[in-house]
């Protein structure tokens, strides 16, 4: 039985669509804050030559933690979405994530955000709402 299966009646299926939709939502988000933790694990060792060293000062960074907690995280997201969602619904929205690093890494980190990546983002934005124009679709109940 599917965590949509136990809350029963016809009410549930606007709860079940709706929940549908934020987890499409939090799967960028988690993808998103992955990305910036990982770029701040990698400021921090980027002195480091890899090694034992470097392995021995990852473990004892709190943003590792952190890192670990956010793939956790986003692994329960994108298995409850794939138990939930047909794939091809499912997957388009993880591309929004693209979107958001680059404005997160042009206005957290200074990164210079090019045309190209402007116009790129653009174009995965309209792909993503052509591809995603229906509803997520819910996949049958075996």
């Amino acid at each position: 039985m599917s965590i949509w299966n136990q809350v029963g009646g016809a009410a549930s299926a606007g709860r079940r669509k709706l929940a549908l939709w934020a987890l499409c939502a939090v799967l960028p988000i988690l993808s998103l804050s992955y990305q910036v933790v990982a770029k701040e694990i990698a400021q921090v060792l980027g002195q480091t030559p890899f090694g034992l060293a470097w392995i021995a000062q990852l473990v004892h960074l709190p943003w590792a933690l952190l890192l670990l907690a956010i793939e956790i995280a986003s692994f329960a997201a994108w298995m409850t979405a794939l138990s939930q969602m047909k794939l091809s619904a499912a997957f388009p929205m993880s591309a929004v994530s693209y979107v958001l690093i680059i404005v997160t890494s042009w206005t957290l980190f200074g990164e210079p955000a090019s045309a190209q990546q402007v116009i790129g983002g653009a174009i995965i934005l309209t792909g993503i709402w052509l591809i995603g124009r229906s509803e997520p679709e819910a996949v049958a109940p075996p």
